[in-house]
Parts: structure tokens; C-alpha cells; sequence
């Protein structure tokens, strides 16, 4: 008999994923069958289930041929002036059409059954599938406001920079906290917002560097996407692919995570492959770290130095010098799978596994204190920014607050009756303390701000559906969430109440960050753009003017 203990965690889910992976190359197949088709497109998890194996690749000649001709109109718009001098808006940020090789048409067979959901992520993590988001329809070019000519590279496929809806500027009549409301603001207070195309791939996470105007994005494929602009650009921000596919990996090799180093000259990603990729700013591959044995579920560089923690399926955790390759520390105290890792400094850093349990480790240390994090599984680490405290969610949206030197914890927080999708702390402190605002996104709905100190829910924020992002300024004190409904809100959180605009970005939201500088928020969307939000430096008194309170 098999010793069914020797199963590892989230075995189903790996066998059903490749399963649907084998099912989507097969569909992509060139008709010798030889190798994929360079036009490689995406089939939902749905479309596998519903269709035998020959209808799927109707499926796929049928997305290829919707791309084909939203490409060819695409262009149109780009060239006919006349749309131009009516005050059309700008074709969608694409590379520039490249020719197409036609394939005879097949006989019709019966028609397959489509599913409406996007391509699913293949992901074995805790994160919030992607599957569950309501479907956005693409825009069409001539609803969005013309913002004038477009810029054009000097190199590199031609961009060109996509009017944005209007921006919402309305009070949220759902906010909740002692007798805080939030309030219209000025009409004058609108960011100017420019789209960027992903070119046909779904964008499931995004994080700046730390240091220069570079953004890194994260697809639903093996690649990441690295933006910046150049002179010659215009100002244009253009990708740099980041191929993770080869001879070994493949399709495997999705991209699960990633963090920049605190210098902002190193990228760190992790993929399904059990590999751990670190890049340059400019998109250069200089290290390929090998040491798990599956999925790298999530990574994070320490707070100033090129240490990078990672954590995978195969119930390890790694610390790399990210540098050079090699393996500082090796962490095989989890009997579950590593969903979770977290620094408090270059020194100390935690870990939480599937196993519900938090170690807690010191230098070389192997395990310092363990911490039992409830009876569900864990989906959210993090530790505050005075070192006090660290902060586990888990599955149902019971959040707890432990105290890191007497390993005990202080609150239990079951104010959300959904999944945790994302914490953020305000990097402000309150007052003249060292402590901190927590802000926690969930599936309920609703963005809660809490005292850890106390314990207690400061603010409560009712939205009009499910939150899956949020991050704080780096000054502090304005919060910005994305949310399924497609709606980007900037807040700003004073004792006297809450202001907030809206911005639609045309698709759900699935990753909002601000940038370093806090003039700009990225929020990746599931219709395979990112909207850039542009505000002025000094956001707090640019868009909350203090005459307004």
C-alpha cells in the first residue's frame, strides 16, 4: 500500500493544473506538431472542462483570430486623422502589427462550449483566484477622451499613451468609524491617467523599484515585464520582456512573485518551475537560483542588503545571497508548504507554512519561537514597522496581531467575514508613538484600518465589491485600493474623516502601488492593462487641499 502521508500539500491542485497546462499546449500545437504556435494563447480551466480535446483548439484559432482583428482596427484608429480631428480617443498601447501567417480554414465542427472566465492563473498559492472576478468588456477606443498626439520611440515597438475615463470625484457614504464621513472634493483635484498595454497578457501583480522610474509587472505566462522610458521614448514608458521559459522550465516556469531589492538594483522573481530568478533594472538575467524542489510561492528581499528569503511548495524556505547565488540558510522546521515569508531587519525574519505555524528565525539560527497561527490555513505575513509586532491572516479573514518578543498573541481580529486579499501598514506613525495603522483588504468588501495597540477596527470602508489591493503613500496618511468593480480609490485618513477620489480604470483591479516618489500609483488590471495615475508631488495637499476638510 502507498504511504499516503508521503503526499505533499496541494497535490490535487499541482495535478490538476498540469493537467490543464497539457491541455493548453496541446490546443497551441502547430499542425505538425512540432512545436507551440509563436501566437501562444491562453485557455480558462472552464474551457478544458467543458470541451473535448479537439474543440479546444478551435477555441484557440478563434481567440487568435479576435486578436488578429482588434489589431487590424486597432491600427486604423491609429491612422485615420480624421478620428483625430473628431475627437476620438487613441488606439489601445500595443506593439506594432507584425504580419500574420493564414492557416486554411478547418471544416466546422460543432461548436464549442466557451466559458466567459479569463485564462486561470495555475497558481498553487493562497492568493484570491483570479477566476472569481467579474468580467470587464475591453473598451472600445472611440469611448475614452482624446488627450492628444501620441509619442513614439526611438526604439522598440511604437506606444502610444491611452486616454483614461473620467475620474469620480464622490463621497463614500459607507464609511464607518466613530463619527468620520467622507467628504466631496474639490472638482479641480483630477490625475492625469495613461494606459499602458500589456499586449494580450493578463496582469496579476506590479511593484516599482525602489529607486528610478522602473516598474516590474507580473503575467499569467512565464515572463514579467519590465517598463521605463527613455529619451528617445518621449517619456513613454516601453517593456522589457523577462523570459523565464527554457529548455527546463517551459511552460512551468509561471511567474508566482516577485520584489525588488532595497537599492533598486536587483529584481527577484519566483515561478512554478521551483526556480528563483534575479535580473538587473535593465531586464538582464544575472542569477538563476536552484535550490527548491517546486513552486516558489513568495519571496522578499531583506530591509538593506542583498540577503533574498524565499519559500516554496516543496516546505522550504531558502536564504540566498542574491548577489552571488549561494545559500545562506536553509529553513526545513515546516511540514506543510511555505505561503508566507517576512523580514524584521537584515537579521530577523518569519515564516508561515500551510502547517498553520509561524517560525521565527534569528541570523543562522534555525527557529527562535514558533507561533501557532490558528486552526486555517495562513495566507498573509507581515511585520510592523517598529519590530513590536508581526501580523498573520488567515483563511475566512481572522487576522492576529502577536507580540514578537514574548511570542504570544496579543489580538485575535474577526471583524471580516471574507479572505484577507492584502495588508499594507501606513508607513506615518500615530501621533508621537512608535505605532502604526494596519490596513487589511478583503473579500467581504470592506478595507478596515486597525490600532494594533488596541486592537481595535479604527475605520471601517464599505465598497462596492470585492478589494484585491491597496498600498499606503510613502509619506503616509492616503491609502489607495483597487477593487473588482474596476475602481481605483485614492483616500486620505484624517481624525476629522475620510475624502476619496475615484478613478475608473476600465477592468478589475488585481495589484495598486504607489511609486517612491508618491506622484504615480500603478494599478494592473485584469483586461491585460496597467493604468498609471499620475498626481502631484505632494499628494496629501495637491488632492486633499486642507481647505476642504
Amino acid at each position: 500500500m502507498p504511504d499516503l502521508h508521503a503526499v505533499p500539500p496541494n497535490a490535487l491542485i499541482k495535478l490538476v493544473a498540469k493537467g490543464v497546462l497539457f491541455a493548453e499546449m496541446d490546443a497551441n500545437l502547430k499542425e505538425d506538431r512540432s512545436a507551440v504556435e509563436d501566437d501562444y494563447q491562453l485557455v480558462s480551466a472552464a474551457d478544458v472542462v467543458l470541451n473535448e480535446a479537439r474543440d479546444l483548439k478551435d477555441i484557440v484559432l478563434a481567440h487568435r483570430a479576435d486578436k488578429e482583428e482588434s489589431d487590424s482596427e486597432d491600427e486604423e484608429h491609429v491612422r485615420d486623422p480624421s478620428d483625430r480631428a473628431m475627437g476620438a480617443a487613441p488606439a489601445r498601447l500595443q506593439a506594432a502589427p507584425q504580419p500574420v501567417e493564414q492557416k486554411p480554414v478547418k471544416p466546422a465542427r460543432k461548436k464549442p462550449k466557451t466559458s466567459a472566465m479569463h485564462p486561470h492563473p495555475y497558481s498553487p498559492t493562497r492568493s484570491a483566484p483570479l477566476d472569481a472576478f467579474p468580467q470587464q468588456a475591453h473598451p472600445e477606443p472611440s469611448h475614452l477622451p482624446d488627450e492628444g498626439p501620441s509619442s513614439t520611440a526611438g526604439a522598440g515597438p511604437r506606444q502610444t499613451p491611452q486616454a483614461a475615463p473620467s475620474i469620480r470625484n464622490t463621497p463614500n457614504s459607507h464609511v464607518q468609524g466613530g463619527t468620520h464621513r467622507a467628504q466631496r472634493l474639490p472638482g479641480d483635484t483630477k490625475p492625469r491617467v495613461e494606459v499602458l498595454d500589456a499586449q494580450s497578457r493578463e496582469v496579476r501583480m506590479c511593484a516599482w523599484s525602489p529607486v528610478g522610474a522602473v516598474l516590474a509587472s507580473g503575467l499569467g505566462d512565464p515572463e514579467a515585464l519590465l517598463w521605463s522610458s527613455t529619451p528617445q521614448s518621449g517619456g513613454t514608458m516601453l517593456p522589457t520582456v523577462l523570459a523565464h521559459s527554457g529548455a527546463e522550465s517551459d511552460k512551468s516556469s509561471v511567474v508566482e512573485c516577485m520584489d525588488w531589492q532595497s537599492a533598486g538594483t536587483m529584481l527577484a522573481t519566483g515561478s512554478m518551475d521551483g526556480w528563483v530568478r534575479v535580473w538587473n533594472k535593465s531586464g538582464q538575467l544575472l542569477q538563476t537560483l536552484k535550490g527548491h524542489q517546486s513552486a516558489v510561492t513568495c519571496l522578499k528581499f531583506s530591509k538593506q542588503t542583498n540577503l533574498l528569503l524565499s519559500g516554496s511548495v516543496d516546505k522550504t524556505a531558502i536564504v540566498w545571497a542574491a548577489d552571488t547565488g549561494l545559500q545562506m540558510q536553509r529553513v526545513t522546521a515546516h511540514t506543510g508548504s511555505v505561503c508566507c515569508v517576512a523580514w524584521k531587519d537584515d537579521q530577523h525574519f518569519a515564516t508561515a507554512s500551510a502547517d498553520h505555524v509561524i517560525h521565527m528565525h534569528s541570523g543562522g539560527q534555525m527557529c527562535t519561537a514558533t507561533l501557532r497561527g490558528g486552526i486555517r490555513d495562513l495566507t498573509h505575513l507581515t511585520w510592523s514597522p517598529c519590530g513590536v509586532y508581526v501580523v498573520s491572516c488567515c483563511e475566512g479573514g481572522t487576522v492576529m496581531v502577536w507580540s514578537a518578543h514574548e511570542a504570544t498573541c496579543k489580538h485575535t481580529l474577526m471583524d471580516h467575514t471574507g479572505d484577507v486579499n492584502a495588508v499594507t501598514w501606513d508607513p506615518t506613525p500615530i501621533g508621537n508613538s512608535d505605532q502604526h495603522l494596519l490596513a487589511t483588504a478583503s473579500q467581504d468588501q470592506t478595507v478596515r484600518l486597525w490600532d494594533v495597540l488596541h486592537g481595535s477596527c479604527q475605520h471601517k470602508i464599505v465598497l462596492g465589491s470585492k478589494v484585491r489591493s491597496l498600498d499606503f503613500h510613502p509619506s503616509g496618511g492616503v491609502l489607495v485600493t483597487g477593487c473588482d468593480d474596476g475602481d481605483a480609490c485614492i483616500w486620505q485618513i484624517r481624525l476629522s474623516g475620510l475624502q476619496k477620489i475615484t478613478v475608473p480604470c476600465n477592468g478589475a483591479v488585481t495589484s495598486i502601488v504607489w511609486n517612491p516618489e508618491g506622484d504615480k500609483i500603478a494599478a494592473a488590471c485584469r483586461t491585460q492593462r496597467i493604468h498609471l495615475i499620475s498626481v502631484a508631488t505632494g499628494v496629501a495637499s495637491a488632492l486633499f487641499p486642507l481647505g476642504s476638510m
